[in-house]
C-alpha cells in the first residue's frame, strides 16, 4: 500500500495505478546498468548496484530509474558485443550484470586473491574493458558452478526456474553451448543443428549427454541473474521507485529466435533507418525484419510472451523505434548502407504509374547504379583509368559495374581482402547511385524511390522536365500516399500488444515521423519522447513548455552527445539557444556552466509532461565539483559510428554520490517544487 495517493502505486504484480483525480508526474534518471560504478562491481555495473542507484534516487526524490536493454548480446566475446540492442535472445539476461560476490555459492578459496586483484584492476579504469570483464566473469562463474555442481543440480528452486522458463531457456542454453563449441553465433556455419529441430536439440538436455553440464551452466547463470535482478527491483519498489526498461525493435541476425523461429522474420532483409540528423548514409542495423502477417496469425503470441517476461522486472517500457510498428526501413542483403532502403510496407511505384505520369522508365537507367565519364573523373581524377578497368565494363559508351562488383555488399566483401583505401568509400557510394530500388512481389516487380533522390548524381544528369516529374513521385511517396496504410498497420498490432501488458508504454518516436504516428500514439495513450535538440517540426529545438501530458521530456539521450558536448558542436545554435531559450543576455560562455545546466534541467522539470527523465551525466553537470573533468568520456553511443564501443562508466561511485548532501538536496528541492513526487 501507499499512504500518499499521488505517488505511483506499485502493487505486487507491478502496475502503474493512477489516481483518477490527479495527473501523476514523475522525475527520473536514465543510466545504463553497465555504467554504474560502485565498490562492488567488476569493472562494470551489475544488477545489485541498481540498489545503490535506488538509494541515491531516494535521496534526490527521483521516482523513476530508466535503463538500456539488459538482454544477452554475447556473440563473439569481443567489445562489439557491448552494443545492447543486438540481443542473441529476447529473454535471456546478459551475464555481464552478474555479481560474482552475490552468487548463491562462494568463490573457491584458491581463486579469491586472483579475483580481488582483477576486480581492482578493472574497477580502476575510467571506461569498461568489455573483453577483460566478460572473460573474467565467465572464469569465476564457471569455477563456482563446477565446484558446486552437484548441489546446484539438486536445488529445488533451480529446477522450478527451469520448468517455468523451459520454453525459452532450453533453446537458449543449447544455442550458447553450440555457439561456444563452433566459435560462432552464425548457426549457418555450425557442423550440427544448423536447422533447429526441437527433438534433436532436446538430446543435449539429457544428463547423459557430454554437453549437459555446459548447458546447465548457462541455465544456472540465467537463474542467478534473475534472482539478482528481481532482488534489486523489489528493493526499488519498497522505496517507491519504478523501473523503466527498454525494448529493442530488432533481433540479432544470429540469435536464438532467428535459429528457432526463422519463419517469423525476414531473414533476406536488413532493418535500419533512413538518413537523418544522426547520419547522412542512414543506418543499417543488420537485423532481419519481422514477418508481421505470420505473427498476426496467432494473435502476436511472440510479442505477448516477450512482454510477460519483461513484466517480471519492469513497471514501464520504452519501445525503441516505435515507428517500426508502423513501417520499417528495410534494405536488401545486397546493400550495406541505410541509404539503399525503402519503407516496408509501402504503396510502391508501379510501371503503370510511371506510364500514367509519362515518365520514361528504363530499368538500366533508373535501377542500376548510374556511372559516366564525368562522374568517374570527379571521383577518381588521374587514377580514373585504373579504377575503371578494374571495376567497370564499358559497352557502347555505357559504363556499368562488372557483375562481381555490382552491389555494395560485393564491394565491401571484396575490400575486406583487397585494400583500395582511397577508392573504397567512393565505389561503395557509386553502387548506391540509383534513382529507384526494386521489390519483388506476387504481382511482379515494383519500385521505391531512393531516399534523397535529388542529391544523387544520377538525378543530376536527367533533363529538367524529367527531374520535375520524379520530384512529384518522390513527394507523393514519402509524404502523402503512405499515411493511411501506416495508420492501419499500427492499429492492427499496437492495441493487441498494449492490452497484453500492465506496463506503462513509452514510444521512442524520433526520426522521420509520418503524420499518422502522433495520431495513433495519442489514441492509444502511448507517451511520446521529446528530446529538446531533436524536434519533429522544422525548428531549431523543442521547447519543453509545449509538452502535453503524454510526453517524456529530456535534454539528451544515450544516442546523443551530452549537453556539455552539445554546447560546443554549433556555436551559432548555442548562442541563439542561450539568448532565446534560456533568456540570457550577451555572449554564451565557452563551456556550459553548472548554472546553465540547472536552468536546462528546470525548464524540463516544470512542464505538463508526465515524465522528465535525464541521463545521470546531466545531473552531475549541474555541479562544478561533481562533473566529469573529461566530458568526452561521457558519451554513451554515437549512431554515426557502427559498430560503436558502449563503455561509458560513471566517474564517481554511487556510494560517494549518496553522501553529497548539498547536491542531493538541491535536486530534491527542484523535484519537490515541480510537483513531481
Amino acid at each position: 500500500g501507499n499512504p500518499n495517493k499521488d505517488i505511483l502505486y506499485v502493487k505486487a504484480d507491478h502496475y502503474f495505478k493512477f489516481d483518477n483525480h490527479t495527473l501523476w508526474h514523475s522525475a527520473g534518471v536514465a543510466v545504463p546498468v553497465f555504467s554504474l560504478r560502485t565498490e562492488d562491481g567488476f569493472g562494470v555495473g551489475e544488477f545489485p548496484d541498481i540498489k545503490k542507484l535506488g538509494d541515491w534516487a531516494n535521496e534526490t526524490k527521483l521516482s523513476v530509474i530508466q535503463i538500456l536493454p539488459i538482454n544477452d548480446t554475447t556473440a563473439n566475446y569481443t567489445w562489439t558485443d557491448s552494443y545492447p540492442y543486438a540481443a542473441i535472445s529476447v529473454y535471456a539476461l546478459h551475464p555481464q550484470y552478474l555479481s560474482i560476490e552475490k552468487l548463491e555459492f562462494a568463490l573457491p578459496k584458491d581463486l579469491v586473491e586472483d579475483y580481488q586483484s582483477r576486480k581492482a584492476e578493472l574497477n580502476a579504469l575510467s571506461l569498461i574493458d568489455y573483453e577483460q570483464m566478460i572473460s573474467g566473469k565467465w572464469k569465476y562463474t564457471t569455477a563456482v558452478f563446477e565446484a558446486n555442481q552437484e548441489a546446484i543440480l539438486k536445488d529445488k528452486n533451480f529446477k522450478k526456474f527451469i520448468k517455468d522458463n523451459e520454453e525459452w531457456l532450453m533453446p537458449y542454453s543449447a544455442f550458447c553451448v553450440l555457439r561456444d563449441k563452433y566459435k560462432t553465433p552464425n548457426f549457418n556455419e555450425w557442423k550440427t543443428h544448423k536447422k533447429y529441430v526441437a527433438g534433436k536439440v532436446a538430446a543435449l538436455y539429457s544428463p547423459k549427454h557430454k554437453e549437459y553440464s555446459q548447458l546447465m551452466l548457462h541455465a544456472w547463470v540465467q537463474y542467478q541473474l534473475h534472482l539478482q535482478l528481481q532482488d534489486a527491483v523489489e528493493y526499488l519498489h519498497k522505496l517507491g521507485i519504478s523501473v523503466k526498461g527498454d525494448l529493442p525493435i530488432g533481433i540479432y541476425r544470429y540469435s536464438v529466435e532467428a535459429w528457432t523461429e526463422p519463419e517469423l522474420f525476414g531473414m533476406d532483409f536488413q532493418a535500419g533507418a533512413p538518413p537523418d540528423q544522426f547520419s547522412d548514409l542512414g543506418q543499417n542495423w543488420e537485423f532481419p525484419t519481422y514477418n508481421w502477417e505470420v505473427m498476426k496469425a496467432d494473435g502476436y503470441q511472440w510479442w505477448k510472451k516477450r512482454f510477460k517476461v519483461l513484466e517480471q522486472y519492469f513497471d514501464a517500457m520504452r519501445i525503441d523505434h516505435i515507428l517500426g510498428f508502423f513501417r520499417i526501413w528495410r534494405m536488401p542483403i545486397s546493400a550495406t548502407q541505410g541509404l539503399l532502403g525503402y519503407f516496408y510496407p509501402a504503396l510502391p511505384v508501379t510501371e503503370k504509374e510511371f506510364a500514367d505520369r509519362q515518365i520514361p522508365f528504363s530499368f538500366d537507367r533508373y535501377v542500376k547504379p548510374f556511372v559516366n565519364e564525368p562522374i568517374l573523373w570527379e571521383n577518381f581524377g588521374d587514377v580514373k583509368d585504373k579504377v575503371q578497368n578494374h571495376f567497370f565494363d564499358t559497352h557502347n559508351g555505357t559504363i556499368t559495374f562488372k557483375p562481381e562488383f555490382d552491389t555494395q555488399r560485393k564491394l565491401t566483401d571484396y575490400f575486406k581482402k583487397e585494400s583500395w583505401d582511397w577508392a573504397e568509400e567512393k565505389l561503395i557510394s557509386l553502387a548506391g547511385n540509383v534513382l529507384f530500388l526494386t521489390e519483388e512481389t506476387e504481382n511482379g516487380t515494383v519500385y521505391h524511390p531512393r531516399f534523397n533522390i535529388a542529391k544523387t548524381t544520377s538525378y543530376k544528369y536527367l533533363p529538367d522536365w524529367e527531374k520535375a516529374k520524379l520530384n512529384d513521385v518522390y513527394t507523393d511517396y514519402f509524404f502523402k500516399r503512405q499515411d493511411g496504410l501506416w495508420y492501419q498497420k499500427a492499429m492492427e498490432k499496437l492495441p493487441a500488444l498494449l492490452n497484453s501488458t500492465t506496463m506503462l508504454i513509452c514510444g521512442e518516436d524520433l526520426g522521420l515521423v509520418p503524420d499518422s504516428v502522433p495520431v495513433v500514439m495519442d489514441k492509444l495513450a502511448i507517451t511520446a519522447l521529446k528530446v529538446q535538440r531533436m524536434p519533429s517540426e522544422n525548428i531549431a529545438w523543442y521547447d519543453p513548455k509545449n509538452a502535453s501530458y503524454l510526453n517524456v521530456v529530456t535534454a539528451s539521450s544515450h544516442d546523443s552527445s551530452t549537453l556539455r558536448q552539445w554546447w560546443h558542436e554549433d556555436r551559432n545554435l548555442t548562442q541563439s539557444y542561450f539568448n532565446t531559450q534560456l533568456g540570457q543576455y550577451g555572449t554564451a560562455p565557452w563551456d556550459l556552466t553548472p548554472e546553465l545546466s540547472e536552468m536546462i534541467m528546470k525548464q524540463h522539470l516544470y512542464t505538463n509532461a508526465m515524465l522528465a527523465i535525464f541521463p545521470i551525466q546531466e545531473f552531475l553537470a549541474t555541479d562544478e565539483t561533481l562533473m566529469n573533468p573529461n566530458m568526452d568520456e561521457e558519451r554513451i553511443n554515437n549512431p554515426a559510428v557502427f559498430p560503436h564501443y558502449w563503455r561509458y562508466r560513471m566517474h564517481l561511485k554511487l556510494e560517494d554520490l549518496k553522501t553529497k548532501d548539498g547536491f542531493n538536496q538541491k535536486i530534491a528541492s527542484w523535484v519537490e517544487n515541480s510537483d513531481r513526487f
